[in-house]
């Protein structure tokens, strides 16, 4: 019974040795989105005028959300927004953008892709 113990304190001190020694990483995470990402859509997929549509790039055509009413849009990361035959990277600040570029984006995509 001594010696189940004793194995089991050792083991509990090289398991904390072990994790002790890993490296931490500070400051590390996704590098920053330096400018929108480009993406090719197929003609005849935009949704109609006062619709949007995510598109998520890799996916075929037919398994990419259908459009819905901008205002009920949800948005996921990696997506795209199409809107007004331009596709929007939803992973992109648009609202530091049209800082810099005062009349260069729609509102509707600033408010839909506002920090989630």
């Amino acid at each position: 019974m001594r010696s189940v113990r004793m194995f089991l304190v050792l083991l509990s001190l090289v398991s904390l040795l072990t994790v002790g020694c890993a490296p931490v990483v500070v400051g590390e995470g996704p590098p920053p989105v330096v400018g929108p990402r480009a993406l090719h859509v197929p003609p005849g997929h935009y949704p109609p005028p006062g619709h949007c549509r995510l598109w998520y790039p890799g996916r075929p055509p037919g398994h990419q959300p259908p459009p819905v009413p901008c205002e009920r849009l949800i948005v996921g990361p990696g997506a795209f927004i199409l809107y007004n035959d331009a596709p929007w990277d939803a992973d992109y600040d648009w609202q530091a953008h049209e800082r810099q570029h005062p009349g260069s984006v729609p509102r509707i995509i600033i408010q839909l892709t506002i920090k989630r």
